[in-house]
This record gives C-alpha cells, structure tokens and sequence, in this order.
C-alpha cells in the first residue's frame, strides 16, 4: 500500500467512525459545504454534530511543514466548539531515527542541561547547543509518548508540530525550538552555523518541565477520550 493510499484509507476509516457516533460528515468538502472559516483550506474531512464541529487532516509527516496547514490549526483554535484532528500516517520510524534505542531516562536529562549550561559558560556556545537539543528532543519524545506510543520514533519536526497542534507547547516554544532544529540540522550536517550564550540560555530556559508536561499531555488525552474526540495518531 503507498502512501497515498494508506491516507485515503485511514480517512474511510474515521469518517466511519465520526459517523457511528452520530456526526454528519463530509469528505473532501468544497469551500461551500463548509463554515466561512474554512472555505480557503481544503480540508481532509468536515464531521459536526450540533454546536460541535471536528477537522480531520490525515497526513504524511512530510505533509506538516506546510505553511497552509499551520493556518488551519490556528483557524480552528480561535472557533469555539471546533477541534482539529491530525492523523499523521507515514513510516512508523522516521529515517534519522534508530529503531532499537531507549530514549534518554527522563532522570538524566537534567545533568545533559547542566553540561550545555557548563558548556555554554565556557563560550563553547555551539556545543552547548547541541547538548541543550539533545535534552531537548528527549523531552518532547517523552511527551509525545505520554499521548501515543507510537509517535515516540517519529522525526524531530513531526514530533514538534504534533504537539503545537495538541496545545502541549505554545507558539513561543515552537518558534524556539524550531530554530533550534534548524541549527541542529544545519551544524551536524557539515554547514557553517553559530549561536550566542543569550540564545542558548533562551533555548534552555524555555524547555517543558518534565513531570508536569506528562501530566498535562496524560490528562489532555483523557480528557479527549472522555469527550469521544479521538486524539492525534
């Protein structure tokens, strides 16, 4: 099955199950079978119920760095009674990302901070900076694992925008961490590239706390549960 056709088949599959649960949906509908605020994306699937209403975008992970997709998320966000559903359907291991590895013990992520805060001191800023994204990926695939085990292995930008559309990090944070994957992409591939002390300070003052983060990410998926709204695959 490729690519195009696992995503046609996981949209039957939800538009399936929205409609068991009393949804009237709408596959692939055209800018006049929605609510104004849709009418200029293109979204995978329309399922309201009363006052209710779900988008559903079924992805490939390739598919979410599109600026189009980032505007819809927000578009929802602002319409009270709407939710955004993403479904990412892709490999289930990213390329870059090996498939045996234990993640980073959350209990050692705090000394991997306090050697890039070490480092930095030391004006070995970029360093420093890969030692902070190495704590930091850690993190968010610790937090992406508290909703669904199977993104854990998913790509560093995947994981990212996952969570930004779950509300599990804000804006600031994804913008933050968003340059910081690009100078991490940029520096271990070879490329000129350099970061300052404030930067990375900023960098590791912005990083989720781990206990509570779980927390949140556990109980926004219940919540979610509860609610019958299915959660990020």
């Amino acid at each position: 099955m490729n690519q195009a056709e696992m995503e046609n088949a996981k949209l039957e599959e939800l538009a399936a199950r929205y409609r068991e649960k009393g949804y009237d949906v709408v596959l692939r509908p055209r800018a006049d079978e929605v609510p104004p605020f849709l009418a200029p994306f293109q979204p995978d699937l329309v399922a309201t119920s009363g006052d209710e209403g779900v988008v559903v975008e079924v992805k490939s992970s390739s598919d979410l760095g599109s600026d189009s997709f980032v505007r819809l998320a927000e578009a929802v966000e602002r319409q009270p009674g709407w939710k955004l559903q993403l479904t990412v359907v892709s490999p289930p291991v990213a390329p870059e990302v090996p498939r045996s590895a234990d993640l980073v013990p959350e209990d050692r992520i705090e000394s991997i901070l306090a050697q890039a805060q070490e480092l930095n001191r030391e004006k070995r800023h970029e360093m420093a900076a890969i030692t902070a994204w190495t704590a930091a990926e850690a993190i968010l695939r610790h937090m992406v694992r508290a909703s669904d085990a199977r993104s854990e292995r998913k790509s560093s930008g995947t994981i990212l925008k996952e969570l930004y559309v779950l509300g599990l990090i804000d804006a600031g944070q994804y913008d933050t961490f968003a340059r910081a994957m690009e100078f991490r992409d940029a520096y271990t591939h070879g490329f000129s590239a350099t970061v300052t002390r404030q930067a990375v300070d900023r960098f590791i003052r912005i990083m989720p706390d781990q206990p509570a983060q779980r927390r949140h990410v556990q109980f926004t998926v219940a919540k979610r549960r509860d609610q019958g709204q299915p959660q990020a695959l």
